[in-house]
């Protein structure tokens, strides 16, 4: 065994560790609570909480990817057919088995099988990701809308006028570019960690698939 079968869930931990690191930095130098403040919408707080619910799930998700790995490297060291732990690798075994008369077509589908089983557990979270960046893209809307409503409801040319009109513009600027910040910022960090469980979810199917074919050669697994 060259490689620990709890990669995916170190890897996640270790961005996990930055991520909530960064989070510090952040709360240290006050930047943090600044945004909080500041986005009057409050979307920015919203994004953030479902940025740390994503985060887990996906943590789940990079677990459930290392427990299945190590069960299937179990499967491919044992010598003799041992009946282990029910895995993703030995039902996909046991499917091929049974399948070993039918045509390639069936072989096909039961790879495709293979590989939406193997993604599904984290597959959402690409949509999450996408949804975060939406968000951030919805409070720019907002913002612009908050900074430009000022302008219409401005009747009287004075100097106080003029600087409540600058207050709300900046406000609304605010809105706009600090939502837009945290869901871009988000988006990219749950693109990291689903493609980072991509590879390791690639890695499985492969490995899985080594031991069909060797079961299908009758070689021990």
């Amino acid at each position: 065994m060259k490689r620990d079968a709890y990669d995916p869930f170190y890897g996640w931990l270790l961005m996990a560790g930055i991520i909530l690191f960064g989070f510090y930095l952040l709360w240290d130098l006050q930047l943090l609570q600044h945004l909080l403040v500041k986005d009057v919408t409050y979307l920015s707080s919203f994004i953030l909480v479902l940025f740390v619910a994503v985060t887990l799930y996906l943590g789940l998700a990079a677990w459930q990817l290392a427990k299945q790995r190590k069960l299937t490297w179990q499967l491919l060291q044992s010598e003799k057919n041992t009946q282990l732990a029910a895995s993703w690798a030995q039902e996909h075994r046991q499917l091929l088995q049974c399948s070993r008369q039918q045509t390639g077509i069936e072989n096909e589908s039961l790879l495709a099988r293979l590989v939406e089983q193997v993604h599904r557990g984290h597959t959402s979270g690409w949509f999450l990701s996408d949804l975060l960046m939406r968000l951030g893209l919805i409070g720019t809307v907002i913002g612009f809308v908050l900074m430009l409503g000022s302008v219409y409801e401005l009747k009287e040319a004075d100097v106080t006028a003029l600087q409540q009109l600058l207050a709300t513009m900046g406000s609304g600027m605010q809105v706009a570019l600090y939502t837009t910040l945290t869901g871009l910022g988000t988006a990219l960090l749950v693109g990291i960690q689903c493609q980072w469980l991509d590879r390791c979810a690639d890695r499985l199917v492969s490995q899985i698939i080594k031991l069909g074919v060797e079961t299908q050669h009758g070689q021990p697994v």
